[in-house]
C-alpha cells in the first residue's frame, strides 16, 4: 500500500489551465473522492496520476517514488474506467487474467488471484460468461476484479458508476464501501454525484474550474462550508441563498425584508464590520420546519418567518414545498405530518444555529 503526493499539480491545453496548482496528500489506505461539476479538472487530475496524461508542472509521489516520467504500466496502480473497457470475445476469467498475462505472472498464481477476487466479488459462477451474457451491474464487477487482482498499491476509479441505473448504483456503492474495507488499498475516485462523494468518501476534494474549493470529511463539507459554491453543490436539494442586510439592534439581525431573524451570538463580533451591507444568508431545506410541527426547534419572532406555499411534492417520509417571501423563493423539506396546502400563507422556522452568511462579493463564508 502507498499514500499518494500531489505537488503543485497543473495541466494545461494551450490557453486553458484544467488543473491549477494542486496539493494534496491522500493517506495511506484512504478512500479519496475528487468531486465537481464536469469540466472542473478532476479527471484530468486522476488520468495525470495513472499516468495517461502529461503533467505541465508539478509533482507525483506514489509512497516514496517520484512517478512523473514513469510509465502507466509501472507505476503500480490499477485504474477503472466508466465504460468498463472489457473485452467482448473473452470470458469474465480470461478478462480478469489478461493484465496477469501480459507481465508472465505464473499461471498457478493467476488462477488464484482470479478465484479470490471472484470469490470477494460474487463472481464464482460467471467465470465462464462473456461480457454479452452479463449485466451492467456484472460488467462493472469484472471491470473492478480486474483490478483487484492486479494487487496494486492504488486503486483509481474515473466515475465507475455513472453507466449504472439509480438501484444498482446504490447497490454497487455499498460493495464498494465494503470491498474497500476489506482490501484497505489507497483509493482516488472521480465523481460529479455529490451523493456518491458524501457516502464513500473518507475525505472528499471538491474542485471547481481547476481549483481544489476544499478539502474535508463529508460532514466538514456539510457544516462548515468555505464558499458558497462548495454549499450550494453539497447536500440534495441545494442550499437556499437569499440576499438579505446586515442591522444592528442590540444584537445582530438579519433583515431579508420579509423576515428578521437573529443571527447566532457567537458569530456577532464578526459580522460587525458588514452591519448595514448586503451579504447572502444560506439555509438548508432541512433546516426550514413548519411552525406547527417544529419540534425541537422553538420557535419565536427572532427565527420565523411568514411564505406563501407555492408547490408541495410528496416524498414519502418527507414534503419538499416550495416556498415564496416576499422577493425570495426558497425550498424546504418538511415532515410528511404537515398540514400546509399549496397557496396557503404558512409560517416557517429557521434553525439559526446551522445557517450560514456569505460574503455578497467574495463568496466566501462570514459564519
Amino acid at each position: 500500500m502507498a499514500n499518494v503526493v500531489l505537488k503543485s499539480l497543473t495541466k494545461t491545453f494551450k490557453n486553458v489551465v484544467a488543473v491549477n496548482n494542486v496539493s494534496l496528500e491522500i493517506k495511506d489506505k484512504e478512500f479519496l473522492v475528487l468531486v465537481g461539476p464536469s469540466g472542473c479538472g478532476k479527471t484530468t487530475a486522476l488520468r495525470m496520476i495513472a499516468g495517461l496524461e502529461e503533467i505541465t508542472d508539478g509533482e507525483i509521489y506514489i509512497g516514496d517514488r517520484q512517478v512523473n516520467d514513469v510509465s502507466p504500466k509501472d507505476r503500480d496502480i490499477a485504474m477503472v474506467f466508466r465504460n468498463y473497457a472489457l473485452y467482448p470475445h473473452m470470458s469474465v476469467y480470461d478478462n480478469m487474467a489478461f493484465g496477469l498475462k501480459l507481465r508472465k505472472v505464473p499461471k498457478v498464481e493467476i488462477r488464484r488471484r482470479v478465484k479470490e477476487a471472484a470469490d470477494l466479488l460474487g463472481m464464482e459462477d460467471l467465470l465462464e460468461r462473456k461480457p454479452k451474457q452479463l449485466s451492467g451491474g456484472q460488467r462493472q464487477r469484472v471491470a473492478l476484479g480486474r483490478a483487484i487482482v492486479r494487487e496494486p498499491k492504488v486503486f483509481l476509479m474515473d466515475e465507475p458508476l455513472s453507466n449504472l441505473d439509480a438501484k444498482l448504483r446504490v447497490q454497487t456503492r455499498a460493495e464498494l464501501i465494503k470491498l474497500h474495507r476489506r482490501l484497505g488499498i489507497t483509493t482516488i475516485y472521480v465523481t460529479h454525484d455529490q451523493v456518491e462523494a458524501m457516502t464513500m468518501g473518507d475525505r472528499i476534494v471538491v474542485m471547481r474550474d481547476g481549483l481544489v474549493q476544499q478539502v474535508d470529511a463529508p460532514l466538514g463539507l456539510y457544516n462548515k462550508p468555505v464558499n458558497m459554491f462548495v454549499a450550494g453543490f453539497v447536500g440534495s436539494p441545494s442550499m437556499n441563498f437569499l440576499n438579505v442586510k446586515l442591522e444592528y439592534d442590540g444584537d445582530i439581525y438579519i433583515n431579508g425584508g420579509c423576515f428578521r431573524v437573529k443571527a447566532p451570538i457567537e458569530n456577532t463580533e464578526k459580522l460587525q464590520r458588514y452591519i448595514g451591507k448586503e451579504v447572502v444568508f444560506g439555509i438548508r431545506p432541512e433546516d426550514i420546519f413548519d411552525k406547527e410541527i417544529a419540534g425541537m426547534i422553538k420557535p419565536s419572532p427572532d427565527n420565523t418567518a411568514n411564505a406563501t406555499v407555492d408547490v408541495m411534492e410528496p416524498m414519502g417520509p418527507i414534503v419538499s414545498a416550495y416556498l415564496t417571501c416576499g422577493s425570495h423563493s426558497m425550498i424546504a423539506t418538511i415532515d410528511a405530518e404537515t398540514q400546509m396546502k399549496e397557496g396557503q400563507e404558512v409560517e416557517v422556522v429557521f434553525d439559526m444555529s446551522k445557517t450560514h452568511l456569505f460574503d455578497k462579493d467574495t463568496e466566501e463564508t462570514l459564519m
